[in-house]
């Protein structure tokens, strides 16, 4: 379990950047990678642990050579965080799930598969992506086949140009990645009644095991909630439309816009 008793500089979240693929041929900007290593440089002084909360990646999946084309420089600046002695924890989501261990050999990213319990100055969080948390009986469905070992091995099967393409093609002509907050200016009440994964922490988890915050994303709906009088919810956002994390001094969970 990871612990840091002591909160010397800050803890930041983030999660649901969607860096895409850069196939060669393309124009394709690299304006969100931009934005994001300029937020990794603005933060770095001031941070003790960085916790990326899944779906950092629009589509990752390892062969055994290979890796997919783009975000090598977000991940030169996740190994220099590294070796600044700063770790990088690594929660992955859905759309991130086949990683193995790339990014832990060349830049030294702890990889989690699930969500956790952790202490951060004394004080319990439960963390994670959300995907699994409360989730519809299709989606379980859909999980139990995603992560199964047959299809990642027949997936290594496929050329990599065929299968990179066709996610890519898919995740580009994907419209609407809002789905419980279509209104990016609804407010926070209106997003926790809508968001199953606020739900279940308060009325499945919470009253049996208690954290004073829990931290995930996968809705793409920013905002701090009470779950009661000592316990709060944070969603950390995106970066697709809302440019958001979450930071702890050691005492406070805020959220932010960058």
């Amino acid at each position: 379990m990871i612990q840091i008793p002591k909160i010397k500089k800050k803890i930041f979240f983030i999660s649901d950047v969607h860096l895409p693929l850069r196939p060669s041929g393309t124009n394709r900007p690299a304006t969100l990678e931009d934005k994001i290593i300029d937020w990794l440089h603005h933060i770095k002084p001031q941070t003790q642990a960085l916790f990326l909360l899944g779906d950092i990646f629009d589509f990752w999946f390892e062969y055994k050579y290979l890796v997919p084309k783009g975000a090598i420089r977000f991940q030169a600046t996740l190994y220099a965080f590294y070796s600044a002695g700063i770790p990088v924890y690594f929660f992955l989501g859905n759309h991130d799930g086949w990683s193995i261990d790339y990014l832990t050999q060349e830049c030294g990213v702890q990889l989690f598969r699930k969500p956790a319990s952790i202490t951060l100055a004394n004080k319990r969080f439960l963390v994670g992506h959300g995907d699994t948390i409360n989730p519809t009986t299709r989606y379980k469905l859909f999980h139990k086949l995603y992560h199964s070992g047959w299809l990642q091995f027949f997936m290594r099967m496929l050329p990599a140009d065929w299968l990179y393409g066709t996610i890519d093609w898919y995740f580009t002509k994907k419209k609407g990645r809002l789905p419980y907050c279509k209104d990016k200016y609804d407010p926070p009440s209106a997003f926790a009644e809508k968001d199953p994964i606020f739900q279940y922490c308060k009325d499945q988890i919470e009253p049996f095991d208690h954290h004073e915050f829990y931290i995930f994303g996968h809705t793409h709906c920013p905002y701090i909630k009470a779950l009661n009088d000592s316990s709060s919810y944070c969603n950390l956002g995106d970066w697709v439309s809302h440019d958001t994390y979450a930071c702890f001094d050691g005492v406070a969970l805020s959220l932010h816009k960058f």
